[in-house]
C-alpha cells in the first residue's frame, strides 16, 4: 500500500475536522448566537489537494531515502501550506494544526524508510 493510501484516513479525518470547525456544525443551535466563522469552508479543497499532493511525494521516494531528499520532497508544499494559510488569513492552519501535520508528516517520512538522521533532518511547518 501506497503512503498516500496509508495516511489518507488521517487526512481525510483532518479535513472533516476543519470542515465541521468553519461550519460550526459541532455547535448546538443555541451555541451559534455569538459564534463567527472562523474561515471559508470553501477553501478547504485546495488544501486537500495539497496534502494529498505532499502524500504522494513521499512515494516517490526512494527507498530509505537521505534526508536531504527528505527535505527537498516536503519543502515545496511547506512553501505551499503557508501561502495558502497568508491567502486565508493565517486562519485554517494554526498551531495545533500544523503540530498535527507534523505529526503525520514524520510518521509519513517513516515509513519511507528513512533512517534516525534523515528524519532528523525533515523540516516542520511554523
Amino acid at each position: 500500500m501506497s503512503i498516500r493510501a496509508t495516511y489518507q484516513p488521517q487526512i481525510d479525518e483532518f479535513m472533516s475536522n476543519l470542515e465541521s470547525f468553519a461550519t460550526g456544525d459541532y455547535l448546538n443551535e443555541d451555541e451559534k448566537e455569538f459564534w463567527d466563522q472562523p474561515f471559508d469552508p470553501k477553501a478547504l479543497p485546495s488544501l486537500r489537494t495539497i496534502l494529498e499532493r505532499l502524500f504522494d511525494a513521499f512515494d516517490a521516494l526512494p527507498d530509505d531515502p537521505s534526508g536531504e531528499q527528505l527535505k527537498g520532497a516536503v519543502t515545496p508544499f511547506f512553501t505551499e501550506l503557508e501561502a495558502f494559510n497568508r491567502k486565508n488569513a493565517d486562519a485554517i492552519l494554526e498551531p495545533e494544526e500544523k503540530q498535527e501535520l507534523n505529526e503525520l508528516i514524520s510518521q509519513a517520512a517513516a515509513d519511507t524508510g528513512a533512517d534516525d538522521e534523515a528524519l532528523g533532518e525533515l523540516p516542520e511547518l511554523d
